[in-house]
């Protein structure tokens, strides 16, 4: 190994070491708010072995993450993955540098033209402006007027990264002017916007999905896998996730909650991200609102989508169903994706795929990519 490959491979353990100290915070209170109220219970190592004990990037501490999900799930399963061995997985089938690019939401209206998104109004690349078909454009007071007859309310989201939903703000219109808690949406504040961005429309969700909560994007969750051995598609879960009262992302770290769908039928409870369960969301019994519409159309979009990412093999892909039951893709996640919610709701992460994964990893180097 030359010398600059070693360093990277340093830096990437201390990464490591500092990301699992988070983790391990993470999952220290997590277990305390199950202990506390009454619902913690270790794992049975000794009835069920876990797959991923087998491994060398397994640690003792992982432990910790098998007792929370066997607590929240109830049965054990040998398909478990710790969030910190997850990390690892996901450094050993997504090629970091190159999926990077893929997250950039301006990028999806030219990669997948022929997939619907949400109304774009305004787009900010490289630190130009461009319209909704990349035209290059200038920003002005009488463009933002335009849209004022059509939009009572428009997102500005950070094009590439938006931290779980972070930087993301909602402006309403309010006395011919779109408001934000004291902000203007305006050239001066457009050209101030520390990020690149996509300015859309907000979506009138289809009333099935806006039930759960109006203020929120309720959006549906599909976690894909592409076989290392096969280079087949696989959804291996499906989640609907519910934003909480007065939020407008659906993002658990801001009290939303996540709903699994068994075939076209959401479970009985939903989970919030300290493994909570709740039958009723909004007044309305997840068990009596029965089949889920748009599940297949969306979950097709999905996999056309996941078809033509070949850097990344861990995907979570979100949509939202519009009023007329139109699929629209919001965003492709290619890392960290929420495992958590998947496992708490439905037990293993990769289910049969797990050993196939696992060996994979094993004999693999993880890309040696670091943040600054």
């Amino acid at each position: 190994m030359h010398s600059g490959q070693a360093i990277k491979k340093i830096l990437y353990a201390a990464k490591k070491w500092q990301q699992r100290k988070t983790i391990k915070a993470e999952i220290d209170r997590r277990l305390r708010n199950l202990k506390n109220k009454g619902l913690l219970w270790e794992y049975p190592l000794e009835k069920v072995q876990p797959s991923v004990s087998n491994y060398k990037f397994f640690k003792k501490s992982d432990v910790k993450w098998l007792d929370f999900y066997y607590s929240v799930y109830g049965k054990p399963d040998k398909n478990f993955i710790p969030v910190s061995v997850y990390y690892h997985i996901e450094d050993c089938l997504n090629d970091r540098m190159l999926t990077y690019a893929l997250k950039e939401k301006n990028f999806y209206d030219n990669f997948l033209g022929e997939i619907k998104t949400p109304l774009t109004l305004l787009r900010r690349i490289n630190g130009f402006f461009y319209d909704e078909r990349f035209n290059r454009m200038d920003v002005d007071d009488a463009l933002i007027n335009s849209w004022r007859e059509s939009h009572k309310s428009l997102f500005i989201k950070p094009s590439v990264v938006s931290g779980g939903g972070g930087s993301i703000i909602k402006f309403e219109l309010n006395n011919d002017s779109y408001l934000y808690d004291g902000s203007v949406l305006n050239p001066d504040f457009l050209s101030k916007y520390k990020f690149d961005f996509i300015l859309q429309e907000n979506i009138k969700q289809h009333s099935f999905f806006s039930q759960f909560n109006p203020d929120s994007n309720n959006t549906l969750r599909f976690f894909i896998y592409r076989s290392v051995q096969s280079d087949q598609i696989h959804i291996l879960h499906t989640l609907l996730r519910i934003g909480a009262k007065g939020f407008y992302v659906d993002h658990d770290h801001t009290g939303g909650v996540a709903v699994s769908l068994i075939g076209n039928y959401l479970q009985k409870y939903a989970l919030d991200i300290n493994g909570i369960k709740y039958e009723h969301i909004n007044g309305i019994a997840l068990s009596e609102v029965g089949k889920v519409p748009f599940i297949e159309e969306a979950a097709n979009i999905a996999r056309s989508v996941a078809s033509r990412v070949y850097y990344g093999r861990l995907l979570a892909l979100d949509f939202s169903i519009d009023e007329h039951g139109q699929p629209l893709f919001i965003e492709m996640n290619c890392r960290r994706n929420g495992t958590s919610q998947y496992q708490m709701n439905n037990g293993g992460l990769f289910k049969e795929f797990t050993n196939e994964i696992l060996d994979f990893c094993a004999k693999t180097e993880p890309g040696y990519v670091l943040e600054l």
